[in-house]
């Protein structure tokens, strides 16, 4: 089964354009999420180096102690600070930069696999127009995005944990159900729709195509 998923995913991630816009969305809620726990800060007329030559950085004389020492839940103390420049500061938390990777990898993967789906769609159900091949293709793309909004809300609980008495409550819980999340649709999307191309022998037309996915969804 797990070789079968693995399967599925490889013939998503083989569209360049899927990977590029899942590469392109992991980036971007890797950036917001570290920017939500304060690793990222930006200044815009301040000094953050506090005068000294940019490019600047500096590390913590007791880092190993602090590498893994938590200051909230799921967010840990920063060991290094970088000054790209003047109003720009990059905290380096070893265990905050993991799991932003993990956060942003899952979400890469979910845009990716749904991108493709719906162009392969489209694509097989181009002979009936291209809204028909849009609307055909809602399906597989939706799977993808509507997670991502929602673990994007669950993944920076650290930010609503700042304002809110009860985000503070919850926070622990909130990454656990972003990567459940993640995964948990990543894996319901690759068993539901495939990203794999017919090949040119059995070529079939668009609608018996489409039809037959269906069926086999339904078993």
């Amino acid at each position: 089964m797990i070789r079968l998923w693995l399967n599925q995913l490889t013939d998503c991630l083989s569209d360049r354009s899927a990977r590029r816009v899942g590469a392109w969305a992991g980036v971007a809620f890797l950036i917001l999420y570290l920017y939500s726990v304060g690793n990222i800060v930006i200044a815009p007329g301040e000094d953050l180096a506090f005068g000294r030559p940019i490019p600047a950085g500096s590390v913590v004389s007791d880092w190993a102690a602090k590498i893994w020492k938590p200051i909230a839940p799921f967010v840990w103390e920063p060991i290094a600070a970088i000054y790209p420049i003047h109003s720009v500061a990059l905290f380096i938390s070893v265990p905050n930069l993991l799991l932003s990777l993990l956060l942003g990898t899952l979400v890469a993967l979910n845009m990716a696999a749904a991108i493709a789906r719906a162009r392969l769609l489209v694509s097989v159900r181009r002979g009936g127009g291209f809204l028909r091949g849009f609307l055909a293709s809602l399906p597989a793309l939706l799977t993808g995005f509507t997670c991502c909004v929602p673990t994007i809300i669950l993944a920076l609980g650290s930010l609503a944990a700042a304002v809110s008495v009860a985000a503070i409550a919850i926070a622990p819980y909130f990454l656990p159900v972003a990567v459940i999340t993640l995964v948990g649709n990543l894996v319901w999307g690759l068993r539901r729709f495939s990203c794999a191309v017919p090949a040119p022998r059995e070529q079939q037309t668009a609608h018996a195509f489409i039809h037959k996915r269906r069926l086999q969804i339904t078993k």
